[in-house]
């Protein structure tokens, strides 16, 4: 019977190392479709393996059954092959799974460092790091795991990857200027994908358009159009980005002329979630090209825009005009009636601060006059402030050359701003005297309460909405396009422990704003993305175009790669 066995089983492996390198997946899978008896499924001398010179006078190989004593009877087939499993089960070669685990590797840093141009910067990284986390607020800045710059726009599908292919995946912040007094742009434990290398500008021959990379703030765009005499719907403040500004609206001191920044893009070029760079416009992804003018950063990175550039609009009539804040009834009359017959040429910024050396309660003014030549202009549209019933504690106006000079009017006065700075925002109907006056005590007694939150003000913008209610509320996301204007409250701390009074004082303040322009004008306009901070309703903020946004970032997005900022829930089907 043993004679049998060893026939019946016996295979021609010419070297014990052979045993040892065979993996039991292929020696099973030659045990199967035979006849004989209590073995079905074997097959002699299937599996053959290279042989090895042997003198002539070596005993010749055992065979399986001699490994082992021969078994008294015929030996059950799944005996057998239990026993395969155990001489193999020390075999070297991995397992399938391990195999698998091993292809699904997470990238490493080393791997994301070889495969991009850019710069990763990691704590190890020193100042440059430190750098790196840097934002206008203090309060906007965390601890990431790195920060990556991208050198091209192809760096940034590699990033994403590492980033993703991370278990967990690491959360990924997009920063462009940092200007937002939120945590957006910043990351605790995950990756930033800094932009500030991609800063270039380049305005086209026939100078109908500019091309912005993602990275550039708007000094970087006036230093371009300024020196070429053109103009573009930008921010009044140099240091804020492109990007990030652009994508929740835009408002600017052109505004009132060629509307909103959303309106005047041409075309975009954006890297998506999975990691493709698209160019987007009206006839190219239009659905999104639609949902990136308004709907923030969730649908991808931009990395460039197109816009549009417009006629040369200077000199501008800048500069400051302060009253003192026992006059703002008289003040907001003078606005009632500057109003009724002011251009869209011509606009201003309202503010309740306290201007040092004396830090009492002030109405600030701080004007944008276009196509102002020789300053007549000015002169004549100021005229009810500087020569009207109430004069002014403080003026100076100026003629200057181009929005670049513009974009550095405040320098001075935030460069001794207090750096924990939190902005929240939100858009009124009209300057309502009721409105305005309720904002005014809440700002006043808080700001009384210490000098630790003395430099928090209120930002009343006012600018004509005529050009852009020409578009309607459903051909960009944003909703809003009815009359409007919009507000910020600034919480400035100069301590640690005042942060939460001054975080609180702008949740407040925008809330009282909201109920009290619903109960003077009968409408909810709802939310402003680019001063909100991701606490509101999502139907508040987008309106009725909400369900297209979803289904478009469900598109695009599907899997909420892009979860900074106003997060918009993907509408999964």
């Amino acid at each position: 019977m043993a004679g049998k066995v060893t026939k019946t089983v016996c295979f021609s492996i010419k070297a014990d190392r052979h045993l040892h390198s065979l993996r039991p997946s292929k020696l099973l899978s030659a045990m199967r479709h035979t006849s004989s008896p209590g073995m079905r499924g074997w097959r002699p001398h299937a599996i053959r393996f290279p042989r090895r010179a042997q003198s002539t006078d070596s005993p010749k190989p055992p065979c399986l059954a001699q490994l082992t004593e021969p078994p008294p009877a015929p030996t059950p087939a799944h005996a057998i092959m239990r026993r395969l499993r155990s001489l193999f089960s020390k075999s070297p070669s991995p397992s399938r799974r391990s195999r698998k685990s091993a292809r699904a590797a997470a990238p490493t840093m080393a791997d994301l460092q070889s495969k991009i141009k850019g710069t990763v910067l990691t704590p190890e990284s020193g100042d440059a790091y430190t750098a790196a986390l840097r934002r206008n607020s203090d309060l906007s800045v965390l601890p990431a795991k790195l920060v990556v710059q991208p050198a091209v726009y192809e760096d940034i599908p590699s990033v994403i990857a590492y980033a993703t292919g991370q278990s967990p995946p690491l959360e990924i912040a997009v920063k462009g200027g940092g200007a937002h007094s939120s945590t957006w742009a910043s990351s605790d434990g995950g990756v930033v994908i800094d932009l500030g290398k991609l800063n270039k500008v380049t305005l086209a021959e026939d100078k109908q358009s500019v091309s912005v990379q993602g990275g550039a703030l708007w000094g970087d765009v006036y230093e371009v159009t300024s020196k070429a005499q053109v103009d573009v719907v930008g921010s009044p403040l140099w240091f804020v980005g492109v990007g990030g500004y652009t994508l929740g609206g835009g408002y600017g001191p052109l505004s009132g002329e060629y509307g909103l920044a959303i309106d005047n893009i041409l075309s975009a070029t954006v890297v998506l979630a999975d990691g493709r760079i698209v160019k987007t416009s009206k006839d190219e992804e239009p659905d999104l090209f639609w949902a990136i003018r308004g709907g923030g950063g969730q649908f991808g990175i931009v990395v460039e825009f197109v816009f549009k550039t417009h006629p040369y609009a200077g000199p501008f009539g800048s500069g400051v005009i302060a009253f003192p804040g026992t006059e703002l009834a008289s003040i907001l009359q003078i606005i009632k009636e500057w109003k009724a017959t002011h251009t869209p040429a011509e606009r201003f910024t309202l503010n309740f601060s306290r201007p040092a050396p004396h830090f009492k309660p002030s109405i600030v003014f701080l004007p944008s006059v276009l196509h102002d030549t020789d300053g007549a202009r000015s002169k004549t549209v100021l005229a009810p402030f500087r020569e009207g019933p109430v004069k002014p504690a403080f003026e100076k106006i100026a003629t200057v050359p181009d929005f670049l000079t513009v974009s550095h009017a405040a320098d001075a006065s935030l460069a001794s701003a207090p750096k924990r700075l939190a902005i929240r925002g939100t858009f009124f109907s009209d300057f309502y005297p009721e409105l305005l006056q309720a904002v005014w005590d809440k700002w006043v007694a808080f700001t009384e309460t210490s000098e630790e939150v003395r430099g928090s003000a209120v930002l009343w913008d006012l600018t004509s909405p005529a050009k852009l209610m020409e578009v309607g509320a459903d051909e960009t996301a944003l909703k809003v396009r009815e009359p409007h204007y919009w507000m910020a409250v600034q919480g400035r701390s100069t301590t640690d422990a005042s942060v939460d009074a001054a975080r609180a004082f702008t949740a407040d303040v925008v809330q009282l704003v909201r109920e009290k322009n619903t109960e003077l004008s009968g409408r909810d306009l709802g939310w402003f993305v680019n001063l909100s901070n991701g606490t509101e309703k999502a139907e508040d903020v987008f309106g009725a175009n909400l369900p297209r946004l979803r289904k478009i970032k469900a598109k695009y997005d599907p899997k909420k790669v892009w979860s900074k900022g106003f997060v918009i829930e993907p509408l999964l089907e």
